[in-house]
């Protein structure tokens, strides 16, 4: 890719990971990408000459961006495939990416290989809570770890939070506001100036400040109460490590009944008495495998279609 922007092509082309629906090829211009890769270098001070770690997939935009990164800044791109994480040295970095399952094996089998990485963005993935809150408490961790919210269309993220904090803070030159449905908008020159609307349901705290609190695309609405999903699913994620998913069957009285779904066979007991009444599993299903997409997300629509049947 850093050959292709040195040899003035001015679009590029992605794919959407397909998580929330079927996957996408997304367009963005020479100037997008730069101006994206500007902003990360500005807002995280990375200094010229900088040496960056290249270890997700460059077909999705989280990992072509790292290659801009590095072109813009001039520094130094060291590539490891995915799955080879574990093969990491002791080299130092002053910014790497990362999807959450990678920095879990790395936090368990390899953990003082991440105080070698001066920033490192988790994105790909909403984190996993219980892991999570390990890192944000463990004193021996003390690179700079941020979860990262973002999409292809803005190519890659426009907002950033340290572990450990529920809040995103914007980073670059825009704009964000939400719709009358709280969906999150964002306008700025990675969006070519225009407003691009999101299906992220969000708490807008102040210009510069949000809470993600799920997609609209998911939303449940039980006995008129709406219930989201990714709420759910974090706070039943801190009492097991089973992959779980929170989705919804028709029902005659409430005519959305919130279910859960559990891949394999163990049955776990949860505690849901910090949920409201509407937002408690109705029903619980165990599942042989979930559907996942190519990066490792649970297809959601894919998986609700094995109950449907």
């Amino acid at each position: 890719m850093a050959a292709d922007l040195q040899e003035g092509l001015t679009d590029f082309s992605f794919q959407t990971s397909g998580s929330t629906g079927a996957p996408k090829k997304i367009t963005l211009s020479k100037d997008q990408l730069i101006q994206s890769a500007k902003t990360t270098l500005s807002y995280f001070s990375i200094k010229p000459d900088a040496r960056f770690l290249l270890c997700i997939h460059p077909q999705f935009i989280g990992g072509a961006m790292q290659i801009v990164r590095a072109y813009v800044n001039q520094g130094q791109l060291d590539v490891l495939a995915p799955e080879r994480i574990l093969d990491l040295d002791h080299t130092l970095y002053d910014l790497v990416s990362m999807v959450p399952l990678q920095l879990n094996k790395l936090y368990k089998d390899l953990k003082s290989h991440l105080n070698d990485f001066n920033h490192l963005l988790i994105g790909g993935a909403t984190m996993d809570p219980k892991l999570e809150q390990k890192i944000a408490s463990d004193t021996s961790v003390i690179t700079k770890i941020y979860a990262t919210y973002g999409m292809t269309e803005t190519a890659s993220h426009i907002a950033v939070r340290r572990l450990g904090s529920h809040f995103f803070k914007r980073i670059g030159q825009l704009m964000i506001s939400i719709n009358d449905s709280s969906c999150l908008k964002i306008r700025g020159l990675i969006t070519k100036n225009q407003w691009l609307q999101t299906q992220d349901i969000v708490e807008l705290i102040d210009e510069n400040t949000f809470k993600w609190l799920g997609r609209q695309d998911f939303m449940i609405n039980s006995g008129g109460f709406k219930v989201h999903p990714e709420k759910i699913e974090h706070h039943l994620k801190k009492q097991t490590d089973q992959p779980l998913m929170i989705t919804s069957l028709p029902d005659e009285v409430l005519g959305q009944k919130v279910v859960l779904l559990l891949e394999g066979a163990l049955m776990p007991t949860f505690d849901y008495t910090t949920l409201h009444p509407y937002e408690k599993p109705k029903k619980r299903l165990n599942l042989k495998k979930f559907i996942y997409t190519k990066n490792g997300k649970i297809d959601r629509k894919a998986t609700q279609k094995l109950i449907e049947k």
